[in-house]
C-alpha cells in the first residue's frame, strides 16, 4: 500500500490507481489546505491485495462556521466577537455621515453566511461625520443662507429677531456657530433672522 498521505488528492487517486487499487476519495473537514490527502485506509506499508478498495481522506477545508453580526458595534467589540467565533479580522476605514467614528457600518462577508473557520471578515469601520468650513451666511436672506448652508452639509434653525430697519428685514444678522469655523457635517447652525415691524402709535391722553 503506497503511502500518499500529504499528497494532492488526485495525485494520490492516481498513483493508487497505477498501483492497482481502487481508491475512494472521502472529504472531511480539516485546517490542512483544501484536498490534501490526511490518511488512508488500509494506511500505508500495509499488504493488500490487487483490486482492493482504499479509502482516500483529504481536506475540504475547515468547518464553515455562521458569521456572527457586528454592524452597529464599536471596533473592539465586532473584533472580539469575530475573533471568538474563530474567524481572523481586517478592518478598513470608510466615511459614513451617520454613524460616531470607530463603530462598523458593514461587513463582508455578510453576517449569517456559513464561512470557514479561520476564514478572514472584512469590517467597515466609520471615520465619523467629517468637518467642513461653515460658511459665513450674514446679511443675506434666509432663503439664501438656508440654501447655502444645507449645501454644504449643514442643519439650519432659524430664530426671528425685531429690527428697526426695513433694510434688515428676512436678512440674516448673526449665526451660531461663527462662518469660517469647523464644524462637523449634519451639525445645526442656528441663524437670526430680521423681522421688520412697524413701531405702534402711542396716543397719549389730552
Amino acid at each position: 500500500m503506497p503511502n500518499v498521505v500529504g499528497r494532492g488528492r488526485d495525485d494520490a487517486v492516481s498513483e493508487l490507481t497505477q498501483a492497482g487499487l481502487k481508491p475512494n476519495p472521502v472529504g472531511v473537514n480539516s485546517l490542512e489546505p483544501v484536498d490534501t490527502v490526511l490518511a488512508t485506509g488500509p494506511s500505508a506499508g500495509t499488504e493488500v491485495l490487487e483490486g482492493t478498495a482504499v479509502r482516500v481522506n483529504y481536506s475540504k477545508g475547515p468547518k464553515p462556521i455562521s458569521v456572527p453580526n457586528v454592524v452597529g458595534m464599536p471596533f473592539e467589540s465586532a473584533e472580539s466577537t469575530l475573533q471568538g467565533a474563530g474567524f481572523a479580522v481586517s478592518r478598513s476605514d470608510v466615511d459614513d455621515a451617520t454613524q460616531p467614528e470607530g463603530v462598523v457600518v458593514g461587513q463582508n462577508p455578510a453576517a449569517g453566511t456559513q464561512q470557514g473557520k479561520g476564514s478572514v471578515i472584512t469590517v467597515q469601520v466609520s471615520k465619523g461625520p467629517q468637518s467642513s468650513q461653515v460658511p459665513d451666511v450674514t446679511s443675506l436672506s434666509a432663503a439664501d443662507a438656508t440654501a447655502q448652508l444645507a449645501q454644504s452639509g449643514f442643519d439650519v434653525q432659524t430664530v426671528e429677531e425685531i429690527v428697526d430697519s426695513q433694510d434688515l428685514d428676512g436678512r440674516v444678522l448673526s449665526q451660531d456657530p461663527e462662518g469660517g469655523t469647523n464644524a462637523k457635517q449634519g451639525t445645526t447652525v442656528v441663524i437670526v433672522i430680521g423681522r421688520f415691524e412697524l413701531p405702534t402709535e402711542t396716543t397719549t391722553p389730552p
